[in-house]
C-alpha cells in the first residue's frame, strides 16, 4: 500500500502507534495497553477516537466515502486540530489518499483495522498494538452486550491469515479476539525492543 497524495505532514512522533477499533473489547484493551507507560501515537479507527483520553494524531477509516460526516466533524483531538485523516481513495474530507494497487472495482478485504496497519507500516512506525480490533461479531464498545454485530465476511479473515504470513506482521500485535490469536499479545519488553 502507497501515499496516493497528502495534504498534510505524515512525520510520525513515536516509535510505537496503539490503534484503536470500535470491538467490544476497547475499553479493557485500551487501559491493558495504557499501563505499559509507553510513548507511544494513536490512529483512532471510527468512534474509538471518542474513548482514547489523549491526543490522537491520525483517524482512519477504509470505507470513507461512508463516512465523510465523520471525517469533517472529529473532534480535535490532535494538539487542538483535526487528526490527520486516512481512507482508501480520494474522498472528500480526508487528509491522505492511499492506494491499495487494486483497481476501483475490487473491494478492500480484511477491516479498517488492517487499512490502518497497513498504512501504518508504511508511515515507518516500527511497533504496532490493536486495542478494540478482534474481528469478531460480539458488538461495539459504545452499545450494550444485547446488541451484536458485525457480522465480518470470510474474506476479511483470510486477509488478516495472509497479512501474518508477511515478515511485517511480527510488528504488530493485539490485545484481544481473532487478531491477538493470529498475531500474539503484546509484552512491555517487545514494546521497548528487547
Amino acid at each position: 500500500m502507497k501515499i496516493h497524495s497528502s495534504t498534510v505532514d505524515l512525520g510520525i512522533d513515536k516509535d510505537v502507534v496503539l490503534i484503536t477499533g470500535d470491538g467490544r473489547t476497547l475499553i479493557k484493551d485500551m487501559e491493558r495497553f495504557l499501563e505499559f507507560n509507553v510513548p507511544h501515537d494513536v490512529m483512532a479507527i471510527g468512534r474509538s477516537i471518542h474513548a482514547y483520553p489523549g491526543r490522537v494524531k491520525h483517524w482512519a477509516n477504509v470505507d470513507g466515502s461512508e463516512c465523510i460526516w465523520w471525517a469533517e466533524h472529529l473532534p480535535l483531538k490532535n494538539n487542538g486540530k483535526m487528526p490527520i485523516r486516512h481512507t482508501l481513495g480520494e474522498v472528500r474530507g480526508y487528509d491522505v489518499d492511499w492506494d491499495d494497487g487494486k483497481g476501483m472495482d475490487e473491494p478492500w478485504n480484511g477491516s479498517s483495522a488492517l487499512f490502518a496497519v497497513m498504512a501504518s507500516l508504511t508511515l515507518g512506525y516500527q511497533k504496532i498494538v490493536l486495542a478494540g480490533c478482534p474481528i469478531d461479531s460480539k458488538g461495539h464498545w459504545y452499545f450494550d452486550e444485547t446488541i451484536t454485530g458485525p457480522d465480518w465476511a470470510k474474506e476479511t479473515f483470510e486477509a488478516w491469515r495472509e497479512f501474518s504470513k508477511t515478515p511485517k506482521s511480527q510488528m504488530v500485535k493485539s490485545l484481544s479476539g481473532f487478531t491477538k490469536e493470529l498475531l500474539g499479545e503484546p509484552r512491555k519488553e517487545w514494546l521497548n525492543g528487547k
